[in-house]
């Protein structure tokens, strides 16, 4: 966003308004710089239960944020350009964590390392996670599957998906997915005659439900292929839809459901 931001070495404050950034400081050792988190953040729990609370990650409180006189704040790009001009009006800096591939939310890790003195762990923490998906991928690779046609449900009634340039939609691919529907929006609404025609081979839900809640608000394209074959999965959406370094487990969890044979 053009932002120069700069903070000290020793007796840093920052204040996290992304839950998959909050969950990267705080992998980073940066506990006590952490002043305050947004309503949504919550892991790691008993880390985040005993910080001040700021509000919505796009509704927070100012004059709380402003309270705790943070050299930065943390967010995504889903705030109201309105909110940025009151932060640039109080001259409090912000860094934007929007990651929208694997190797984005990698570099992000790396970009917050540097931010805050923490070069070295951030380049542990991307290290580890490259070996993770490497090896899944690998295991994928090596019985030479085809990729299975996955939609991505983020919501049901009206029908949202994500598409193949989100996070969500990279960490599939990886997965050995191939993301459905071909679109150039990241989070498309859909139809229920677009499912049908569509007919995806398996179904990701990023939503938590249980099976009777699936089933009735599914009843009209109950006949994809997906449904029919019991191809339908619910990954935690906490691990699955933040940019954090929790996404290599749904990575994995993701590939056993897509690809059972390679695992």
């Amino acid at each position: 966003m053009g932002n120069r931001v700069q903070i000290p070495d020793e007796g840093a404050r920052i204040v996290s308004l992304s839950p998959g950034a909050t969950e990267i400081l705080f992998e980073l050792g940066l506990d006590d710089s952490i002043v305050g988190v947004s309503d949504f953040c919550d892991y790691p729990p008993k880390a985040t239960a005993g910080k001040p609370k700021m509000g919505g990650f796009s509704t927070p409180n100012i004059e709380m944020i402003q309270a705790q006189a943070p050299h930065v704040v943390v967010l995504t790009k889903s705030m109201p350009i309105g909110l940025k001009h009151q932060f640039d009006r109080l001259g409090i800096k912000l860094f934007v964590a929007e990651s929208k591939s694997f190797e984005e939310l990698l570099r992000t890790i790396l970009e917050l390392g540097a931010l805050t003195g923490r070069v070295q762990e951030a380049k542990s923490i991307v290290h580890g996670m490259k070996i993770n998906a490497g090896e899944v991928v690998a295991t994928i690779r090596s019985v030479s599957t085809r990729p299975v046609t996955t939609m991505i449900e983020i919501w049901a009634n009206p029908y949202y998906v994500a598409g193949k340039n989100t996070l969500p939609g990279d960490i599939v691919r990886l997965a050995g997915g191939s993301v459905v529907p071909e679109s150039s929006k990241e989070y498309p609404l859909l139809s229920e005659e677009a499912i049908l025609e569509i007919d995806p081979e398996a179904l990701l839900l990023g939503h938590n439900v249980g099976a009777e809640p699936v089933a009735e608000s599914h009843r009209n394209v109950a006949s994809i292929s997906a449904i029919r074959n019991n191809k339908v999965f619910i990954p935690d959406p906490d691990i699955f839809l933040r940019p954090g370094p929790r996404v290599v487990s749904a990575l994995r969890e993701i590939a056993e459901f897509l690809h059972p044979e390679a695992f």
